[in-house]
């Protein structure tokens, strides 16, 4: 997330918060992906400046196929998601108590102290962030199916959600490829590979980000968030 304009939502924070922070989310994850078509819109114009630098680099924009448009809001979309799972499952510690009660059950006596309920803003995010990383350790080949962990930490909340397995395997790619680019510059391992065959062309390279691989990392994200959404929805 990386505007400094917070989205306006109809949704009011005190009255609708199990849909609150899954709103602000979807608002910026809309945004980033639509920002690519308005900076490639001026990327195109530049070229007819006649500003020897500019046509340049946008022609070098061109060649790459919008690479690092797609990589920057490839990154900033799946921060504005991870941001928003940790923020949702915060705002059900925070304001339901049975929640409240299991997640903090899954940790040391006296760790979240039950008895102190209600907790700060700050005490709930920490549990849902520890709570996230239990997950993972909890399903099997969960470092992988990155689907399959949000799966069970939601049904800690008694919320079901479900995608279908080519969705599950866009999310999951995304959630790769975004480590990748965070952690190695975007330098794909034989361990990458071995995982998602779909790396193995660029082991040892950058794997270029296009436009197919942005939308299919997008639907995998938007498509999460609508199953949650419903299943949000299913339990009110």
């Amino acid at each position: 997330m990386t505007s400094l304009i917070k989205p306006k939502l109809g949704t009011d924070s005190k009255t609708g918060w199990k849909f609150y922070a899954l709103h602000l989310s979807s608002s910026y994850i809309i945004n980033e992906f639509f920002l690519v078509s308005n900076y490639k819109r001026c990327i195109k114009n530049s070229r007819s400046t006649g500003i020897k630098e500019l046509s340049k680099w946008a022609l070098q924009m061109e060649e790459q196929k919008y690479h690092d448009l797609y990589v920057h809001s490839f990154i900033g979309m799946w921060s504005s998601f991870e941001s928003g799972l940790v923020n949702i499952v915060a705002d059900f510690i925070k304001n339901d108590r049975e929640v409240a009660i299991n997640l903090s059950s899954k940790f040391k006596p006296g760790r979240f102290d039950i008895d102190t309920w209600p907790w700060d803003t700050e005490v709930c995010l920490d549990l849902a962030q520890r709570i996230e990383s239990k997950a993972k350790r909890e399903v099997e080949n969960g470092g992988v199916n990155f689907f399959l962990r949000i799966q069970k930490l939601f049904s800690w909340l008694n919320i079901n959600i479900d995608i279908s397995s080519q969705e599950q395997s866009f999310l999951s790619e995304a959630n790769r490829v975004r480590n990748i680019l965070l952690h190695r510059y975007g330098v794909v391992s034989e361990k990458d590979a071995r995982e998602f065959a779909c790396l193995l062309p660029w082991v040892g390279s950058v794997m270029p980000l296009s436009k197919e691989k942005f939308t299919n990392y997008y639907n995998g994200i938007s498509q999460t968030l609508i199953s949650i959404m419903r299943g949000i929805a299913s339990t009110t």
